[in-house]
């Protein structure tokens, strides 16, 4: 390589992250927002204005994963049709409205409406962020470009918690009426050139790739692909409900959905949405404080991921941060039993175990699990059905995730704290071995080459072709269950 063209990779790739960066406020604010619930909810327990009971509070903690729900599906309609940079633009300012509704009222049922419209505007931005991350990326930075919704989200968490030490829970929600001003730094970056060639827009495409890559670097190659890939996507028929049967499009939902699973059911949602009310009592540490920590070490931990997912690959990293996790799991539900079951003096000498194993599940969560279902997300999601896969994606997370923030409570009622630590670490036991077996390594891979991994043989595009708008005309084009395809 010459002299004169280090400086131009090393800026081509600074410009990638710098993008991508700017695109992953969403993610920034939904981070933030996860762990708002934490630090806000004994807030508003003890605001007397608010009067709410211990069920209002769970249900205002539920807000964020109700709305995010609802929102992954307006997200996909927004996504395919404005834009992935024109989402992020468009629903921005909602956050305004989302806010304020929030904190000007005593009344729960409005603080909760608040947080459910907080959520629709927070994955609606996430969606389209980690869609246009993917999309604007080479292959040999995919990894690493997609894992920066992942670092702003665990950011978010971390300002959250800082913040949340030291205000109520009013002063806490108003801090995030800066959002909407920081996506106005998109308006200066391109739409995402795989969305503008589904569009036909070439000339708009082609400039977009060169902001993207360089004005002095050879795209010709790369737009082609591209091109060639979104030209052979285009000519086949609008998506038809029987395409669910292709194995194009079910193979990578059947790999998606258990992935969101168990991202979801590793305990994310009981333990970051209620890490203080967990250590309220059990920590040898103030509780504002051990959050803070707590917020540290995921961040580190994700920007460390970051740097190597590209060489150390997907399934090692959900592998292995998975069976931590576990570990975690069962070390702390061993100190609630103990706790539980002999008494508050039978774990004063291993008071420090709480905010240790959530120290450990912090870090290793954010090892693997907070990022690779997403990245995989993108990556698996062939150009044809990417809207609706996410989306697929999206609404099962968030659906799931308002399962286990909404579910926590009542475990903890009918099987107690330790119940519910080791239901989690047995469900990511039976995980691991469905990543073992079922997972493919898409490390290095372009997305051309993962789609084509999907397609069972080169007869699959007949069998997309054969769908036309009123359905599928041919009965051949349901054998996709044959051995021989």
């Amino acid at each position: 390589m010459s002299k004169s063209s280090s400086p131009m990779k090393f800026k081509n790739v600074f410009w990638q992250f710098f993008v991508a960066a700017c695109a992953s406020v969403g993610s920034f604010a939904l981070g933030y927002d996860d762990g708002w619930g934490s630090p806000a909810g004994p807030s508003i327990r003890d605001d007397l204005s608010v009067n709410a009971t211990a069920t209002d509070l769970d249900w205002i903690v539920s807000g964020i994963p109700i709305g995010s729900t609802i929102g992954a599906v307006l997200a996909f309609v927004s996504t395919n049709y404005v834009g992935r940079r024109g989402t992020m633009l468009l629903i921005s300012p909602f956050y305004i409205l989302a806010h304020l509704l929030t904190v000007l009222t005593t009344n729960p049922t409005q603080i909760f409406i608040g947080r459910i419209l907080t959520g629709m505007v927070d994955i609606s931005t996430t969606m389209a962020s980690q869609i246009y991350t993917s999309e604007i990326a080479t292959p040999e930075l995919r990894g690493a470009v997609s894992s920066l919704p992942s670092v702003a989200l665990a950011l978010g968490i971390l300002v959250c918690y800082v913040i949340g030490a030291f205000v109520d829970w009013r002063v806490l929600t108003l801090c995030q009426l800066a959002f909407p001003i920081a996506y106005l730094s998109m308006w200066f970056h391109p739409e995402s050139p795989v969305w503008l060639l589904k569009k036909g827009r070439v000339d708009d495409a082609q400039k977009a790739l060169k902001r993207l890559r360089g004005q002095d670097t050879d795209i010709s190659e790369e737009l082609f692909r591209i091109k060639e890939n979104c030209d052979r996507e285009a000519a086949k028929p609008k998506f038809h409900i029987r395409e669910i049967l292709v194995p194009l499009f079910f193979h990578p939902v059947l790999l998606l959905v258990p992935l969101v699973f168990l991202q979801m059911f590793s305990g994310y949602g009981a333990v970051v949405y209620n890490s203080v009310t967990i250590l309220e009592g059990n920590s040898p540490i103030d509780v504002g404080i051990a959050t803070i920590i707590l917020a540290v070490c995921l961040v580190v931990a994700v920007l460390i991921v970051s740097i190597f997912i590209d060489s150390l690959g997907r399934k090692a990293l959900m592998l292995t941060s998975g069976l931590i996790i576990k570990i975690s799991l069962l070390a702390l539900g061993t100190y609630f039993y103990l706790r539980d079951t002999y008494g508050p003096e039978a774990v004063e000498h291993i008071s420090w175990l709480p905010f240790a194993s959530l120290v450990v599940f912090y870090t290793s969560y954010a090892g693997g699990y907070s990022s690779v279902p997403y990245i995989m997300l993108a990556e698996l999601s062939p150009v044809r059905y990417r809207d609706i896969m996410g989306s697929i994606g999206y609404f099962s997370s968030n659906l799931l995730i308002f399962v286990v923030v909404r579910t926590f409570p009542e475990l903890q009622k009918s099987i107690g704290d330790y119940g519910a630590f080791w239901l989690y670490a047995c469900i990511l036991a039976v995980g691991a071995v469905f990543v073992i077996v079922f997972v493919p390594e898409t490390k290095g891979k372009t997305l051309e080459d993962i789609e084509y991994f999907f397609k069972k043989s080169p007869d699959q595009e007949l069998e997309l072709d054969s769908v036309d708008k009123k359905g599928i005309d041919n009965p051949v084009c349901l054998n996709v269950f044959s051995t021989d395809n």
